[in-house]
């Protein structure tokens, strides 16, 4: 039985690449999918607040573009241990590991689903919340994505989406060696379809889609608060993974860590938290 939405012309949305994300094509994916793990356990409690205030509830049908190997899909199965979780990952290296890292299923499953964002294998108004983590930075042609989240959702039901913007981070004293891996990163990001900026356009998706009650905020993550190694992970683990041996990024993260503890330099960044609400 054909799903509903996945005719010809949805065929021709499919995305031939993960974008930006390569996590085959990475030279460190051990070192990877630990920084993952990190960075889901140091901000556990904080996206189980996001989700909470988005409105995730017990009994949800719940979506979750780029699984990864389930770090965070083990959150989302526990704030919705009545529902039923699709996750969703390109990545069969990646899914694979999704069971063993959700230690409690939903009541009604956990769905792996090895697609693409922009060609979800699910039926129309079947889904009632969806989450996007650090995602629609890295994919080609976004809105796409959005669109597809919008069509799966059911009348009254919430996608929310939590993203980078490097015009939000703060290095204080600024460091050369950051500007340059920032710079060089959204480059080379760029040339593979991400976009270090996409938070910022995230409420205009969202409006394009169809979302109402469109809200967008911006969380603080500094150096006083978290874990250095964590915050650094999250703000230039990728990116120095992005341009391998051209960063030295053990000497540089052992220099911020330095200066950090001595209380000389400040690091902060924001993170944009966007909702929308497909109209009932």
């Amino acid at each position: 039985m054909r799903l509903p939405g996945a005719g010809p012309r949805h065929w021709k949305l499919i995305m031939t690449s993960t974008g930006s994300y390569d996590f085959d094509a990475l030279n460190d994916a051990a070192f990877q999918t630990e920084r993952l793990r990190q960075q889901a356990m140091a901000v556990r409690g904080i996206e189980a607040s996001i989700l909470r205030s988005a409105g995730i509830q017990a009994g949800h049908d719940v979506l979750e573009i780029g699984s990864g190997p389930g770090y965070v899909s083990d959150l989302l199965s526990e704030l919705a241990p009545d529902g039923s979780l699709h996750a969703v990952e390109p990545n069969a290296a990646l899914l694979k590991q999704l069971p063993e890292n959700v230690k409690k299923p939903p009541a009604r499953g956990l769905h792996p689903h090895q697609a693409y964002g922009n060609a979800l294998p699910l039926a129309d108004a079947s889904i009632d919340f969806g989450y996007a983590r650090f995602v629609l930075q890295h994919v080609p042609g976004p809105q796409a994505v959005v669109d597809e989240v919008f069509r799966v959702l059911r009348p009254g039901g919430v996608f929310c989406a939590v993203d980078s913007d490097d015009g939000l981070v703060i290095f204080h004293p600024e460091e050369p060696r950051v500007t340059e891996v920032m710079q060089s990163a959204q480059a080379v990001q760029h040339t593979q379809g991400g976009d270090r900026f996409i938070g910022r356009k995230l409420p205009g998706m969202m409006r394009h889609a169809g979302f109402s009650n469109v809200k967008a905020r911006v969380m603080s993550l500094t150096s006083t608060e978290l874990p250095f190694g964590v915050l650094f992970n999250i703000l230039l683990g990728y990116k120095a993974s992005l341009l391998g041996e051209s960063v030295d990024a053990r000497k540089l993260y052992e220099d911020l860590a330095a200066d950090v503890a001595a209380g000389r330099r400040l690091v902060a960044a924001g993170v944009f938290i966007v909702s929308g609400q497909k109209n009932v």
